[in-house]
């Protein structure tokens, strides 16, 4: 049975330690910067992913908890972003243009605000 590191070899390191792969290591970078305090949000995954033979074209959605700027109107909410229309590996696994060693900009994300009840504390 072969796993991702048969797959590809190129996301991990000699020691088999897997690398954050060009694409989602830019996403997230995005992430960090806006969201500093979350490191590990609530993340959902695909079972079986779409370049595995999965029907789910999305590998990953994170939520994060955005707390709102009432000076601009904007209300308290989460952010919800996807992962998966980008070349989010790099590896041509999905798209077969783009191979390279750093963020193809390849692809776009979907992302959206769903309002949060007072007292919510966690996504819906």
């Amino acid at each position: 049975k072969m796993d991702d590191r048969d797959r590809h070899p190129a996301n991990y390191t000699s020691g088999n330690v897997p690398i954050t792969p060009p694409g989602l290591e830019a996403i997230y970078s995005a992430c960090r910067r806006l969201y500093p305090d979350q490191p590990n949000p609530l993340q959902v995954t695909a079972l079986v992913k779409y370049w595995l033979g999965g029907p789910d074209p999305l590998d990953y959605i994170s939520m994060y908890a955005n707390p709102g700027d009432p000076d601009r109107n904007i209300p308290a909410h989460w952010h919800y972003i996807s992962f998966g229309l980008s070349d989010l590996h790099g590896d041509c696994r999905v798209y077969e243009l783009g191979c390279s060693d750093g963020p193809s900009g390849f692809g776009f994300e979907l992302t959206f605000r769903l309002k949060r009840e007072p007292g919510e504390a966690n996504p819906p």
